[in-house]
Order: C-alpha cells, then sequence, then structure tokens
C-alpha cells in the first residue's frame, strides 16, 4: 500500500520560533562587567574625591547596563512566525505585539549611523501606518520599527529567511 501524500500543504509556513543567541547575550555581559570591575578599581583607588565620583557614577551606569544581558539570559528572545505575521517575545518585553505580514514592507539590514552596527528593519504599509499612527512619527526616517541583532545567524541571512517566509505567507492568503 502506498504512503499518503500530503498534497497542498507547504512545510515550509509551519510555524516556526527562532531562538536569540545565548553566546550574544554572554559576550554582552562579559563586556559590560569589565566595565563594571574598571569603575570598582576607580572607587576603590579614590573612594570620596573627584575620580572617586566618577568610578562610583561608572559603577551604577554599567551595573544598571549589565541587567539586560542577565535578563536575555533568564527571558530569552524569541521571534515566532507564523503564516499571519511574526511576534517578539521574551527579554526585557513585557507585552508582545504581533506584526502582520500584510502591514509591512519587506524586512531589510538596517545600518546604524556611524558604525553602529546592524538591525533588521521594516517599515509599514502607508495604511498600516495610518492605523497605527506612525504616518507623522516615522514619515523621513529609513525604519519604522527594528529587531536588534542578537539573533545566531547574521542580519543578512536572517533577513534573507524573514522575507522568503513573508512571501509564502502572502503567497498563500
Amino acid at each position: 500500500m502506498a504512503k499518503p501524500v500530503d498534497v497542498g500543504v507547504d512545510t515550509r509556513l509551519r510555524p516556526r520560533t527562532i531562538k536569540a543567541s545565548r553566546f550574544k547575550a554572554l559576550l554582552q555581559l562579559a563586556i559590560t562587567l569589565v566595565f563594571v570591575a574598571v569603575a570598582a578599581l576607580v572607587v576603590w583607588v579614590d573612594p570620596v574625591g573627584l575620580i572617586g565620583l566618577v568610578g562610583w557614577l561608572m559603577l551604577l551606569f554599567f551595573g544598571l547596563a549589565a541587567a539586560l544581558p542577565i535578563l536575555l539570559l533568564v527571558r530569552r528572545r524569541s521571534l515566532e512566525l507564523d503564516a499571519d505575521g511574526f511576534t517578539l517575545r521574551g527579554g526585557s518585553i513585557r507585552f508582545p505585539r504581533k506584526v502582520l505580514w500584510r502591514d509591512i514592507e519587506p524586512l531589510f539590514v538596517y545600518r546604524l549611523p556611524e558604525r553602529g552596527g546592524k538591525m533588521i528593519g521594516y517599515r509599514f504599509l502607508p495604511a498600516a501606518r495610518k492605523e497605527l499612527g506612525l504616518e507623522r512619527a516615522a514619515d523621513g526616517l529609513e525604519v519604522d520599527e527594528a529587531m536588534l541583532d542578537e539573533w545566531t545567524r547574521s542580519p543578512e541571512k536572517m533577513v534573507e529567511d524573514l522575507n522568503a517566509y513573508r512571501r509564502w505567507a502572502l503567497g498563500t492568503a
């Protein structure tokens, strides 16, 4: 007896979850902790002088900055894809919001000014921008929203995969 063939089901459109890179969060934490250690050393050398004050401010700033990578390790960020759109969860995101494929233009690599790195950017279509109240707020900007480069794959590869998924999803709608 022949095996039944599942006709009409595109397996590429099954819901997918992409997890953020633990390595990148650990690297970010390590770098931040180096700055915390330097600040602690400055405070240790001059706890009450002007240099000590700068050290205390550095310690406060980088101590708070260390909270984000710790949060990203505890609540690992994820990008959930389905036929309707994508949802970003975890990390510092308290209330995930779904972005519909039909509301956005193709995603692209957004380069931050002054060698600031790369992000995954997207712009809403004019009708969706009006519905979301973004028609004036983001007018003239290159990007309406962006995702940090925190994934296991490069931003270029992520954009390629997300746009392919978006094309398949819109083609089946």
